[in-house]
Protein backbone atom coordinates (compact mmCIF):
# COMPACT_ATOMS: atom_id res chain seq x y z
CA UNK A 1 0.00 0.00 0.00
CA UNK A 2 1.06 3.20 -0.23
CA UNK A 3 1.33 5.78 2.13
CA UNK A 4 0.01 8.20 0.02
CA UNK A 5 -3.69 7.58 1.01
CA UNK A 6 -2.70 8.49 4.66
CA UNK A 7 -2.35 11.87 3.79
CA UNK A 8 -6.29 12.42 2.96
CA UNK A 9 -7.83 11.42 6.63
CA UNK A 10 -11.30 10.71 4.81
CA UNK A 11 -10.04 8.28 2.84
CA UNK A 12 -7.68 6.82 5.63
CA UNK A 13 -11.17 6.62 7.41
CA UNK A 14 -12.58 4.93 4.16
CA UNK A 15 -10.55 2.20 4.20
CA UNK A 16 -11.08 1.86 7.81
CA UNK A 17 -14.48 0.51 7.25
CA UNK A 18 -13.66 -1.40 4.92
CA UNK A 19 -10.66 -2.87 6.47
CA UNK A 20 -13.16 -3.39 9.84
CA UNK A 21 -15.84 -4.84 7.37
CA UNK A 22 -13.48 -7.77 5.79
CA UNK A 23 -11.98 -8.38 9.63
CA UNK A 24 -15.96 -8.89 10.58
CA UNK A 25 -16.73 -11.24 7.71
CA UNK A 26 -13.52 -13.09 8.31
CA UNK A 27 -14.25 -13.86 11.79
CA UNK A 28 -17.88 -14.71 10.89
CA UNK A 29 -17.24 -16.89 8.52
CA UNK A 30 -14.77 -18.70 10.61
CA UNK A 31 -16.98 -18.28 13.55
CA UNK A 32 -19.48 -20.68 11.71
CA UNK A 33 -16.89 -23.50 10.95
CA UNK A 34 -15.23 -23.79 14.71
CA UNK A 35 -15.57 -26.97 16.47
CA UNK A 36 -15.52 -25.72 19.88
CA UNK A 37 -17.86 -23.85 21.20
CA UNK A 38 -15.03 -21.25 23.01
CA UNK A 39 -13.37 -20.54 19.87
CA UNK A 40 -16.57 -19.67 18.16
CA UNK A 41 -18.14 -17.85 20.82
CA UNK A 42 -14.57 -15.63 20.39
CA UNK A 43 -15.43 -15.23 16.99
CA UNK A 44 -18.50 -14.00 17.52
CA UNK A 45 -17.84 -11.86 20.16
CA UNK A 46 -14.82 -10.23 17.83
CA UNK A 47 -17.36 -9.61 14.80
CA UNK A 48 -19.12 -7.79 17.17
CA UNK A 49 -16.29 -5.81 17.96
CA UNK A 50 -15.50 -4.52 14.82
CA UNK A 51 -19.39 -3.89 14.15
CA UNK A 52 -18.99 -1.21 17.12
CA UNK A 53 -15.79 -0.17 15.34
CA UNK A 54 -17.38 0.39 11.82
CA UNK A 55 -20.81 2.21 13.54
CA UNK A 56 -17.92 4.60 15.53
CA UNK A 57 -16.34 5.44 12.53
CA UNK A 58 -19.18 5.75 10.29
CA UNK A 59 -20.59 8.36 13.27
CA UNK A 60 -17.21 10.32 13.45
CA UNK A 61 -17.15 10.64 9.78
CA UNK A 62 -20.61 11.87 9.31
CA UNK A 63 -19.80 14.42 11.92
CA UNK A 64 -16.62 15.55 10.12
CA UNK A 65 -18.69 15.38 6.46
CA UNK A 66 -21.70 17.50 8.51
CA UNK A 67 -18.84 19.93 9.38
CA UNK A 68 -18.97 19.19 13.31
CA UNK A 69 -16.02 19.00 15.41
CA UNK A 70 -15.74 15.02 15.55
CA UNK A 71 -15.06 13.67 19.26
CA UNK A 72 -13.62 10.63 20.47
CA UNK A 73 -12.85 9.36 23.77
CA UNK A 74 -10.38 6.83 23.05
CA UNK A 75 -10.18 5.40 26.90
CA UNK A 76 -7.07 3.71 28.05
CA UNK A 77 -5.19 0.59 27.12
CA UNK A 78 -6.80 -0.67 30.30
CA UNK A 79 -10.37 -0.35 29.25
CA UNK A 80 -10.37 -1.92 26.15
CA UNK A 81 -7.62 -4.98 27.29
CA UNK A 82 -9.75 -5.50 30.52
CA UNK A 83 -13.32 -5.70 28.19
CA UNK A 84 -12.18 -8.29 26.18
CA UNK A 85 -9.91 -10.44 29.39
CA UNK A 86 -13.71 -9.81 30.88
CA UNK A 87 -15.42 -11.84 28.24
CA UNK A 88 -13.12 -14.70 27.54
CA UNK A 89 -12.66 -15.26 31.41
CA UNK A 90 -16.81 -15.40 31.99
CA UNK A 91 -16.59 -17.50 28.25
CA UNK A 92 -14.08 -20.01 30.06
CA UNK A 93 -15.67 -20.49 33.44
CA UNK A 94 -19.18 -20.99 31.55
CA UNK A 95 -17.56 -23.63 29.66
CA UNK A 96 -18.73 -27.58 29.55
CA UNK A 97 -16.84 -28.84 27.21
CA UNK A 98 -13.20 -29.96 27.24
CA UNK A 99 -11.40 -27.16 25.55
CA UNK A 100 -10.51 -29.53 22.49
CA UNK A 101 -10.27 -26.77 18.79
CA UNK A 102 -9.40 -28.08 15.55
CA UNK A 103 -6.48 -28.01 13.63
CA UNK A 104 -7.96 -25.26 11.93
CA UNK A 105 -9.58 -23.32 14.03
CA UNK A 106 -5.98 -22.94 15.31
CA UNK A 107 -4.95 -21.61 12.24
CA UNK A 108 -7.82 -19.42 12.15
CA UNK A 109 -7.08 -17.56 14.94
CA UNK A 110 -3.51 -17.29 13.79
CA UNK A 111 -4.78 -15.82 11.02
CA UNK A 112 -6.63 -13.51 13.23
CA UNK A 113 -3.59 -12.50 14.78
CA UNK A 114 -2.01 -11.67 11.89
CA UNK A 115 -5.32 -9.28 10.72
CA UNK A 116 -5.27 -7.59 14.18
CA UNK A 117 -1.64 -6.95 13.79
CA UNK A 118 -2.22 -5.84 10.37
CA UNK A 119 -5.21 -3.49 11.45
CA UNK A 120 -3.05 -1.86 14.66
CA UNK A 121 -0.29 -1.27 11.66
CA UNK A 122 -2.50 0.66 9.98
CA UNK A 123 -3.98 2.59 12.43
CA UNK A 124 -0.45 3.56 13.90
CA UNK A 125 0.47 4.80 10.47
CA UNK A 126 -2.70 6.65 10.69
CA UNK A 127 -2.25 8.29 14.13
CA UNK A 128 1.04 9.09 13.09
CA UNK A 129 0.04 10.93 9.77
CA UNK A 130 -3.28 12.33 11.03
CA UNK A 131 -2.85 15.99 11.32
CA UNK A 132 -6.91 16.67 13.06
CA UNK A 133 -6.73 16.10 16.45
CA UNK A 134 -9.69 14.16 16.72
CA UNK A 135 -8.71 12.39 13.42
CA UNK A 136 -5.78 10.91 15.61
CA UNK A 137 -7.84 10.32 18.60
CA UNK A 138 -9.93 8.05 16.64
CA UNK A 139 -7.47 5.84 14.96
CA UNK A 140 -5.45 5.96 18.41
CA UNK A 141 -8.71 4.44 19.98
CA UNK A 142 -9.02 2.08 17.22
CA UNK A 143 -5.23 1.06 17.81
CA UNK A 144 -6.07 0.07 20.87
CA UNK A 145 -8.87 -2.07 20.26
CA UNK A 146 -6.92 -3.97 17.92
CA UNK A 147 -4.09 -4.16 20.79
CA UNK A 148 -6.79 -5.73 23.02
CA UNK A 149 -8.11 -7.75 19.80
CA UNK A 150 -4.68 -9.29 19.34
CA UNK A 151 -4.50 -9.99 23.60
CA UNK A 152 -7.77 -11.79 23.84
CA UNK A 153 -6.63 -14.03 20.65
CA UNK A 154 -3.58 -14.85 21.63
CA UNK A 155 -4.83 -15.82 25.14
CA UNK A 156 -7.72 -17.59 23.93
CA UNK A 157 -4.86 -19.39 21.71
CA UNK A 158 -2.90 -20.69 24.42
CA UNK A 159 -6.31 -21.81 26.38
CA UNK A 160 -7.23 -23.68 23.27
CA UNK A 161 -3.56 -25.21 22.91
CA UNK A 162 -3.57 -26.14 26.48
CA UNK A 163 -5.67 -25.30 28.99
CA UNK A 164 -3.40 -25.83 31.94
CA UNK A 165 -0.73 -23.67 30.55
CA UNK A 166 -4.03 -20.66 30.48
CA UNK A 167 -4.37 -20.97 34.11
CA UNK A 168 -0.32 -21.08 34.81
CA UNK A 169 -0.20 -17.98 33.18
CA UNK A 170 -3.54 -15.81 33.15
CA UNK A 171 -1.88 -13.27 34.33
CA UNK A 172 0.04 -12.47 30.98
CA UNK A 173 -2.23 -10.07 29.19
CA UNK A 174 -0.21 -8.00 27.27
CA UNK A 175 1.13 -7.04 23.83
CA UNK A 176 3.61 -4.05 22.29
CA UNK A 177 2.23 -3.11 18.54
Amino acid sequence: MEDDYLKDELKALKLAINNENEVRNFYLEHAAKMKSEIAKKTFIFLADEELKHIDAINAFSKSLHDGDEPIIDAGTEDEAVNAVKEFFSRTVKAAVEAAVASESDLKAYEAGLQLEQKGYDFYKQAAEKAEHPNVKKLFEFLMKEENSHYALISNALVYLRSPDDYFQGEESWFFEG
